[in-house]
């Protein structure tokens, strides 16, 4: 399994192919349809900060490299 570091390192290969607009609010993934959930905190530009929904560090990462998700049900 890939660190959160690996996954948003700009020499990882990641074409997410999701072209939807992201804003603040918004819940995302990286790359393709696997591992942790984020959600968008804020966006500048062509960054997004993301915090993760259950555990880990918030980071900085491209708009697309992210892909759009569905929100989570509340539990």
């Amino acid at each position: 399994m890939k660190t959160l570091t690996e996954l948003l390192s700009a020499e990882a290969p990641l074409q997410p192919g999701c072209t939807l607009p992201k804003r603040t609010g918004d819940h995302v993934m990286v790359g393709r349809n696997h591992g942790p959930v984020f959600r968008i905190v804020h966006v500048h530009a062509d960054l997004a900060w993301i915090r993760p929904l259950t555990h880990g560090q918030d980071g900085l990462v491209p708009l697309d490299r992210l892909r759009a998700v569905e929100p989570m049900p509340p539990s």
